[in-house]
């Protein structure tokens, strides 16, 4: 019996390219509804949480950037700022004040004081409100400064 090379050669070829296409449309299928339900799932975080970035400046040099932050839809510049930071604070019929921020206080003899700034129209402008007042919009980028005022 004589064994022809060139069929044997086609023939693994053709089982290979069988068992190749069956797995590309199998990956095809399956990244198909993987970005399908990232998608669904995106839509769904969105109706429920928001992306922020933070950062906190402690008036030396040094700034701390929480960036890409999820928190809940809703949340105030205060709730954001105790998720994410160590905090004191006084609370006052006005509102909250902010006295202390990861150890870092305020310093009233030399006019030093947490103020927060939201960046808008490619500037840092002041906090129009107090933080716990101020709701959070998504993808909004806010700074906390230990400053003179």
């Amino acid at each position: 019996m004589k064994i022809n090379l060139w069929a044997i050669t086609s023939i693994i070829f053709l089982i290979w390219a069988i068992i190749a296409t069956t797995g590309f449309v199998n990956y095809y299928q399956i990244s198909q509804k993987q970005q399908t339900t990232i998608e669904n799932l995106q839509s769904i975080i969105s109706d429920v949480a928001i992306k922020v970035n933070i950062a906190i400046s402690y008036g030396n040099g040094t700034i701390i950037w929480y960036n890409n932050t999820y928190i809940p839809n809703g949340w105030s510049l205060f709730n954001a700022t105790v998720k994410l930071c160590k905090i004191e604070y006084k609370v006052y019929p006005f509102g909250i004040y902010i006295t202390s921020i990861n150890g870092v206080s305020e310093n009233p003899k030399e006019g030093k004081y947490w103020i927060w700034y939201r960046y808008a129209n490619n500037t840092w402008e002041f906090g129009p409100i107090g933080s716990d007042q101020y709701i959070l919009k998504n993808n909004e980028i806010i700074k906390w400064e230990l400053t003179k005022f």
